[in-house]
């Protein structure tokens, strides 16, 4: 089969909401994250890890182990 295989328009305007919800969350968890970053005053360049849930550093930058950070 190659012709696309079309949804009908009220299955449409449903997945249209869904994906403005999905695009409004991220966008509030990127300006919560960033909030955050700039309250523990993260360096610019560092990303969220959500399975750490921790800022971590560059990729190619070393992260200090739990006793390094505890005695910084």
């Amino acid at each position: 089969m190659t012709q696309p295989i079309t949804i009908n328009q009220r299955t449409a305007a449903s997945v249209a909401q869904l994906v403005d919800r999905m695009q409004q969350a991220q966008e509030t968890l990127r300006t919560y994250l960033e909030a955050v970053g700039a309250a523990l005053d993260v360096p610019a360049g560092w990303r969220f890890d959500v399975q750490s849930m921790a800022f971590m550093p560059p990729a190619g930058e070393s992260v200090a182990s739990e006793t390094e950070q505890e005695s910084i």
